[in-house]
């Protein structure tokens, strides 16, 4: 089966509210990563709008990476298709 739009736009949602939320690396403060002043967040939100959008009957996996330039590193994404999978979303270093 795959991910119904609903389905798709909580998997965003959970996100979304992750990247606003996210506690710094000394876990002392909460930094809003959700903000449009970082480089990767428009693509991401054209990447999220286009994932949810699709046609519950012909839904496509969203598989890549963007690049967060203002700390120079990856977020490597997997958006599922079936509900077997589930989502990725990871900053990590680049090579």
């Amino acid at each position: 089966m795959f991910y119904s739009k609903v389905e798709r736009l909580k998997i965003i949602l959970d996100i979304s509210k992750k990247l606003k939320n996210f506690k710094s690396p000394s876990g002392n403060e909460i930094i809003d990563l959700y903000n449009d002043q970082y480089s990767f967040i428009q693509e991401f939100k054209k990447i999220s709008n286009e994932y949810i959008q699709q046609d519950d009957n012909n839904v496509k996996e969203y598989k890549g990476t963007l690049l967060f330039e203002e700390i120079d590193r990856n977020i490597d994404y997997i958006f599922p298709a079936k509900n077997y999978k589930e989502p990725l979303f990871v900053i990590r270093k680049r090579k």
